[in-house]
């Protein structure tokens, strides 16, 4: 009976074993699956129409201190809330060329309890421009289109989070914010540009906020065919090669739409800075990871930047890229293995 009993134990620690390898040999695509919000490649119309709408509401003009920029933000508060974000609307006045403006920037913090963050962050108000028609610059790719993507990362890290026990032993958190009055009202200048990345810099130095910011993510110009980014700081080499090695391995498993395409390239120009958002923290000694189309989108502050002129399948493969990063970077994979 005990040598029944010996040989039971031995097969089952080998099954263990080679279970557990087996198990190991596997995350590659159920975890991709998992993050990517489905296993299914011929799925993607589901995924375009999703995301088309989540940024319909926010492809109207939305000049900082306007009904529509109101109308934007409440969009955005709402959908982070209904996901159980902590919210922090952080209003401020400040003169322009055409008097003091009142700018509104929305923090979204995942775990207020942890103090390290992870930012993701766009600007949501658009430039003031009028045709001679009447017309109004909507600005698909400046910024409405980030602003989905990050509404659509909430969404992704939502469904992760909240099946996972693990996660509240993370250290670090997610934390999403949406800029008020990057565009200048009149002629780009120090003084008038980025209104909302300078006051909010200023107050997260005085409160200390800063050296808890891990990595700053700024997404800018993303939305039409003609996108590709590049590495412009040392500091943050090591995130974008990994958003690189995530391109790479959704190609090889032919899970994006271009796969001939490359958008994340390997030479990087730290020559190279382009004012944007993130240049207040930057200062700092932040971590900056600029995401920002390199060269400009040839919409690039015309009329013609509208929803017409999205290119659904190019932003929903850089969508797929930045899930995978995001969720790496926050050690989801780890927490999947604990699931299993």
């Amino acid at each position: 009976m005990k040598g029944v009993k010996a040989s039971a134990l031995i097969l089952y620690v080998l099954c263990c074993i080679v279970r557990s390898k087996s198990d190991g040999d596997q995350p590659a695509t159920c975890k991709a699956g998992e993050i990517l919000g489905t296993r299914d490649v011929d799925n993607a119309d589901a995924e375009l129409n999703a995301f088309n709408q989540l940024v319909k509401p926010i492809l109207i003009p939305r000049m900082p201190d306007t009904e529509g920029s109101a109308t934007v933000r409440n969009y955005l508060v709402s959908k982070l809330k209904a996901l159980n974000w902590h919210i922090e609307e952080d209003v401020f006045q400040d003169v322009t060329p055409y008097g003091t403006n009142t700018f509104t920037n929305v923090i979204a913090t995942r775990d207020p309890r942890k103090s390290k963050k992870m930012v993701l962050a766009a600007h949501y108000d658009s430039k003031n421009i009028t045709d001679r028609n009447g017309n109004v610059f909507i600005g698909a790719s400046d910024s409405a289109v980030p602003c989905g993507i990050l509404l659509d990362t909430a969404v992704h890290l939502h469904r992760l989070l909240t099946r996972s026990r693990k996660y509240k032993y993370q250290y670090i958190t997610p934390q999403i914010v949406f800029f008020d009055g990057k565009e200048a009202f009149k002629f780009w200048t120090d003084r008038d540009s980025i209104y909302g990345a300078r006051h909010l810099a200023k107050k997260w130095e005085e409160e200390n906020v800063l050296p808890n910011v891990k990595l700053f993510v700024l997404l800018h110009l993303i939305g039409t065919s003609d996108v590709q980014f590049v590495n412009f700081f040392k500091q943050t080499t090591k995130a974008f090669k990994l958003l690189a090695k995530k391109e790479r391995y959704l190609k090889k498993k032919r899970l994006l739409h271009y796969n001939e395409i490359t958008l994340f390239n390997k030479h990087p120009n730290f020559e190279s800075g382009i004012e944007d958002d993130h240049i207040p923290f930057l200062h700092k000694g932040v971590p900056i990871l600029h995401l920002v189309s390199a060269p400009f989108p040839s919409v690039w502050h015309k009329m013609t930047d509208a929803a017409a002129h999205i290119d659904y399948y190019t932003t929903l493969d850089f969508i797929k890229i930045f899930r995978l990063f995001v969720a790496d970077y926050l050690q989801l994979y780890t927490i999947l293995n604990y699931r299993r």
